[in-house]
């Protein structure tokens, strides 16, 4: 992969909204209004907040629904999590108990949508709204590159448009076979099952096309026997946008509420050291209703 450019300051993504509010206590007109931001910007974070697991799954209820992907009620931890950091559909990311030598989200250290792990359900399509927040509790001093910590954002939206016309029409022929991120074939379920969908898609609700690329398992219909040339497909796409946008590094602070629609942009997760540096997050995916009154605007 490429080295990138990264910002702060990025001219969509990184919308900060609820600018002291708590977001526990968000009116229907500011819930609204956050959702708006969301839509509108791809990316948005609240700061100074605090969630138990159990809040931010009521604040998902009341603002974007109940349909919450995730279980997390057989998980068992020795010694168990506190009180605060468990519930029924929060993953807890990082090293709340202490030094690991790495983390579980290490995982997801590369470009991918969250999209791809979806389950198979009644209704469900590939373009559906799913959002995911992630929340902060504590924030490793540094990364392993000795920067602030951060988590990296691609809009897949400038990423289409920074393409030549000639590339978009090469590029409006593709679909791609997209199977859950970081699992092998023999993980493969029927809860997550290999989705084929447009490399180029229009937005569930503000009409505006982009990329829709997956992760690095994606395999372009018709190499699905020649996984080698799959992957050179996929990461030579990934470095032609990577070389044209510049990149949103969200610095977390400790408080923080990040939200994400995937729709709209590709993520990838900073390294730390896990042995030295405590992370403690919050992560819920959860299935936005459908916003008819901003389709199309």
């Amino acid at each position: 992969m490429i080295n990138y450019q990264t910002t702060g300051q990025h001219p969509r993504l990184g919308f900060e909204v609820c600018q002291g509010l708590n977001l526990k206590t968000l009116t229907s007109s500011q819930r609204l209004g956050l959702k708006h931001a969301l839509w509108q910007h791809g990316v948005v974070f609240a700061r100074k907040q605090y969630m138990t697991a159990s809040e931010m799954e009521q604040f998902a209820l009341d603002t974007f629904g109940p349909m919450m992907i995730g279980d997390n009620r057989q998980r068992k931890d020795c010694p168990p999590l506190p009180p605060e950091l468990v519930s029924n559909h929060v993953a807890v990311l990082g090293n709340p108990l202490g030094p690991v030598d790495r983390p579980l989200e290490s995982a997801a250290w590369q470009w991918h949508h969250d999209k791809d792990a979806l389950p198979r359900l009644e209704g469900l399509a590939m373009n559906a709204l799913y959002i995911v927040m992630l929340h902060i509790h504590k924030v490793p001093g540094t990364g392993c590159d000795g920067q602030p910590h951060t988590t990296h954002f691609l809009d897949q939206l400038e990423a289409w448009r920074a393409l030549s016309p000639e590339r978009q029409a090469e590029l409006r022929t593709v679909k791609l076979i997209h199977s859950p991120p970081f699992l092998t074939p023999d993980s493969w379920t029927a809860e997550t099952p290999l989705k084929t969908h447009p490399l180029v898609s229009e937005h569930e609700l503000i009409a505006r096309e982009g990329l829709y690329m997956g992760s690095n398992t994606a395999v372009p219909v018709g190499l699905e026997k020649d996984p080698e040339a799959a992957r050179t497909f996929w990461q030579a796409l990934l470095d032609e946008i990577l070389a044209s946008c510049v990149i949103y590094a969200h610095r977390w602070q400790e408080g923080d509420i990040v939200f994400w629609d995937n729709s709209q942009v590709m993520h990838r997760g900073q390294p730390y050291d896990s042995s030295h540096h405590q992370r403690v997050g919050l992560r819920l995916g959860v299935v936005a209703r459908e916003e008819t009154t901003l389709r199309h605007r």
